[in-house]
């Protein structure tokens, strides 16, 4: 079966990439919602679930992958304060977010960005 080269890219992409993309998005403005992305795909939180499982994916699994790559990202700009960090990726305090980066990288943020320097 031979594709269509007029059809549109978003459709070729996995699911999963464009639920990633638009986590991101969310993320940015800062908290991100199951709800709120299952509205922007036009369907409800439950086929959602049901679209990522057929790729054997979770919205929990690709947030925290997305905050994983993010907070590594961030940890780099010494400017930025850990609770600015967190807040940046959507955790509610920061306690929350050092018991994710620990879970992650097996230790805290504040040990991580020396050990980087």
């Amino acid at each position: 079966m031979q594709s269509d080269p007029m059809e549109p890219l978003a459709a070729k992409a996995p699911f999963s990439a464009r639920v990633t993309s638009l986590i991101a998005g969310h993320l940015e403005r800062g908290r991100v919602g199951v709800e709120a992305v299952a509205s922007q795909l036009h369907m409800s939180r439950h086929t959602l679930h049901k679209r990522l499982k057929e790729e054997n994916l979770t919205f929990a699994a690709l947030l925290e992958e997305i905050r994983r790559e993010r907070a590594l990202a961030y940890l780099k700009d010494r400017s930025k304060s850990l609770v600015e960090i967190a807040e940046q990726l959507g955790f509610s305090e920061l306690s929350a977010f050092s018991r994710a980066f620990k879970r992650w990288m097996g230790k805290s943020p504040g040990a991580y960005r020396s050990r980087a320097a």
